[in-house]
């Protein structure tokens, strides 16, 4: 640990000794990007370094749009549970009394064909 500040100093040195140029270069986005050059050059020879360059790609110029479709969802068979239903019913005797009047179950109902309206967003050049 105690030699880690002379290595970072002596490569801080190296890279600033070297006469090789580097360049760094990013993209903000799909629509704009920027460069930058480092290159070893002493102010007298300001002419000969390479300017900041900035890209501005008009390719990519734009923007996002939302688009209504109308889709067609096709008919399919669905599983429903229905719940057992209770009341009065009147037995043989002429009784009235308190019963399950349908026992419920599963039962298989067709969901017919319809319309959806779905939205998504496209990119639109200029």
């Amino acid at each position: 640990m105690r030699h880690l500040p002379h290595a970072v100093a002596a490569l801080l040195l190296a890279a600033v000794s070297l006469p090789a140029q580097w360049s760094i270069e990013a993209r903000i986005g799909r629509s704009f990007g920027t460069a930058i050059r480092v290159a070893d050059c002493a102010p007298r020879h300001r002419a000969a370094c390479p300017p900041v360059r900035r890209v501005f790609d008009d390719r990519h110029r734009g923007h996002w749009q939302t688009v209504s479709e109308q889709f067609l969802v096709p008919g399919y068979w669905r599983d429903e549970h229905v719940p057992p239903t209770y009341g009065w019913v009147v037995d043989h005797c002429g009784c009235r009394r308190w019963a399950m009047v349908d026992p419920g179950g599963c039962r298989r109902v067709w969901v017919p064909d319809r319309w959806e309206t779905r939205t998504r967003q496209v990119w639109v050049n200029c």
